[in-house]
């Protein structure tokens, strides 16, 4: 009896450690953490009974009781059962602490190391920042799209240096960005340049991270079809006050496939990890025609 108890809690303690508490261990789950935690409990329950009633009256021997109560069966168990859920809760949340401890120690090394690297390369975006607009003052007189050109690098790179001294922008400046990014491809193959850009909901007061949007429409760009007028880049961006939808596809150039590191898609999904745990979905489906990116993050 004593054994079979022992074994009873410590497979309590292993459920709850490795597979209930990791699983549901959040706010908006809190109802699965406490329905499965009873579950849990009616199941220890019945093996008890089973055993303790059944098998080992039948097999071992034992006298069966035969004044059970099982309304304070149930309550009995529950109650003796409860520790092994607290003993995991314990060692769960001690794990935890240190895996966060972990995570923001890599993080502070992280973050110290992009420092550097910013203020390293700070001197020649601001120098190559400087030079667009000299530029665009001599080149306006002379052509309007090459002045338009170098007007929009320069708005572009005016981002990428106000991003790297704020957390966060408005999403309206993320998708001002966009625009232009996506209007210096469209003045190069101009005119055969062909995308949509839908917006719906309130992006002027919205604060979001800087350049987490951009890379996937740069990526649509980059390997997909852009000069066919029945095959666009599509972008579709949708706010409401609970979540942010973007999605971005595009028709798969097989033509002419520019090779990229993957760095930038990389580095805004670990960012997107980092900014919102738990709280965003990544899709990025491909087949022989089309890829597609659907990104929803809760606000």
């Amino acid at each position: 009896m004593i054994v079979f108890s022992q074994l009873l809690l410590l497979g309590e303690i292993i459920v709850c450690l490795f597979y209930i508490f990791p699983k549901f261990w959040r706010a908006d789950k809190a109802i699965f953490l406490t329905v499965s935690v009873v579950l849990l409990l009616l199941t220890i329950v019945l093996l008890r009974y089973s055993f303790e009633e059944v098998l080992f009256v039948k097999y071992l021997g034992f006298k069966p009781n035969l004044h059970l109560d099982p309304y304070y069966f149930i309550y009995d168990n529950f109650y003796f059962s409860l520790p092994g859920v607290f003993i995991a809760l314990i060692v769960f949340l001690v794990a935890k602490s240190f895996e966060v401890e972990k995570k923001n120690k890599v993080l502070q090394a992280g973050m110290e190391q992009a420092e550097l690297n910013i203020l390293k390369s700070q001197l020649n975006p601001h120098f190559l920042y400087n030079t667009l607009n000299y530029m665009y003052s001599i080149a306006l007189p002379l052509s309007e799209n090459l002045s338009t050109a170098i007007l929009k690098l320069s708005d572009t790179m005016r981002y990428t240096l106000a991003q790297n001294k704020r957390d966060m922008l408005t999403l309206a400046e993320e998708v001002v960005f966009i625009e232009d990014y996506i209007a210096l491809h469209s003045m190069q193959f101009h005119p055969n340049f062909y995308h949509t850009f839908s917006i719906t909901g309130a992006i002027d007061r919205l604060l979001f991270p800087p350049l987490l949007l951009a890379p996937f429409v740069e990526n649509a760009i980059k390997h997909g079809i852009t000069h066919v007028e029945k095959q666009p880049v599509n972008i579709r961006l949708n706010v409401t006050p609970a979540i942010l939808e973007f999605e971005v596809s595009n028709y798969i150039n097989k033509q002419f496939q520019e090779k990229g590191s993957g760095i930038g898609i990389a580095n805004v999904k670990r960012r997107l990890e980092i900014l919102y745990p738990g709280k965003h979905t990544l899709h990025m489906e491909k087949n022989d025609l089309v890829y597609r990116v659907s990104l929803i993050v809760k606000l």
